[in-house]
């Protein structure tokens, strides 16, 4: 009767070492979702306590939309749209904060707070005439 080790030994090493590396990154990945899976609650927190700073402005809110982006769900995004309110107002209800701007176009506006690391980008939608704060955190 032959042993385990010894169909392991017919196998060739090519194969052992793409099985291992497989193995490896499926290891890697499994790690990874989990970590998303554990932060995600406290990246919605900080993005929720964000968002209270445009309480201003909630008459104006439409719709509200929470997703997760990047490899694995890593990034946590509010998308809030609003009507009837100007790009620069809510621009300037942010730099209350300590937000870097850069200015893409004149309808889109992308800043980075460095004290909360959030992105905020602000777009104004031509054809609809609505404004999108998209909220991000920073990984």
């Amino acid at each position: 009767m032959k042993t385990i080790s010894y169909y392991f030994n017919m196998i060739p090493l090519s194969f052992k070492i793409v099985l291992g590396f497989a193995l490896i990154c499926m290891i890697i990945i499994s790690l990874m979702t989990v970590a998303a899976i554990i932060n995600r609650p406290k990246q919605i927190q900080q993005l929720e306590a964000y968002e209270q700073k445009l309480t201003s402005i909630s008459a104006h809110k439409v719709s509200e939309n929470h997703y997760a982006t990047g490899r694995n769900g890593q990034v946590y995004n509010f998308k809030i749209t609003y009507q009837g309110i100007a790009l620069e107002e809510v621009k300037n209800i942010l730099s209350e904060e300590k937000i870097n701007w850069r200015e893409v176009n004149k309808s889109h506006i992308i800043g980075y707070d460095l004290d909360d690391n959030i992105w905020v980008d602000i777009t104004h939608d031509i054809n609809t005439k609505d404004i999108i704060v998209k909220l991000e955190k920073d990984r």
